[in-house]
């Protein structure tokens, strides 16, 4: 009879831990578990209450992570946010927790140039690589400010006087949400990066 009853409870015990070791859904504190274990007619019911402890409230402190940068590293700064594609994407939701921070930028040409390229019809065109971000205000939707690379994305222009990239933007307005706008053509890659004082 003893054995019955030290296995009804050991069950019991078992299912409070295990109930008292899953994750909250809703990010509240968990419940008190309560079980009740019932023995035999002959033995008298016994009553096993365990509580899951309720945990301490904590301050919510929110910090950029940071991340690895491609970028020459400045002084102070971290890379809060990474952005690499090959054509148009917005961005959304990029929150800048500082009053100071850097847009980092550069872009590899597929193309050098106005290079000419023949249409379907037969006809030629120039074809130029571009790349223009633009940064908006999320609550707001004020656009912020509209970046190109200064100068264009003329690689064979690089070659005689220098290759310029990467390109750097300060602001002085941050501590709010920002969407970016990318508008890219005829390139292999382009990378952009946030960087805040860290």
């Amino acid at each position: 009879m003893k054995i019955v009853v030290s296995l009804l409870l050991l069950i019991a015990l078992t299912a409070a831990i295990i109930g008292c070791t899953q994750p909250a859904s809703s990010g509240a504190s968990p419940a008190p578990v309560q079980t009740t274990v019932t023995t035999p007619e002959a033995t008298p019911t016994t009553e096993v209450q365990t509580s899951a402890p309720t945990p301490a409230p904590t301050e919510e402190v929110t910090t950029a992570p940071t991340l690895s940068s491609i970028f020459p590293e400045s002084s102070g700064m971290k890379n809060i946010q990474t952005i690499v594609g090959v054509g148009d994407e917005t961005v959304t939701n990029v929150s800048i927790p500082s009053s100071y921070w850097e847009l980092w930028y550069t872009a590899d040409p597929l193309t050098t140039g106005g290079q000419d390229v023949q249409s379907p019809s037969g006809s030629y065109s120039a074809v130029f690589p571009s790349l223009t971000i633009k940064i908006v205000d999320h609550d707001s939707g004020k656009v912020i400010d509209t970046i190109q690379p200064p100068g264009g994305l003329d690689t064979a222009l690089w070659q005689k006087n220098g290759d310029p990239r990467p390109w750097s933007q300060k602001y002085y307005s941050g501590n709010a949400v920002y969407d970016f706008d990318i508008s890219a053509q005829n390139l292999r890659l382009y990378t952009i990066e946030i960087h805040v004082p860290s």
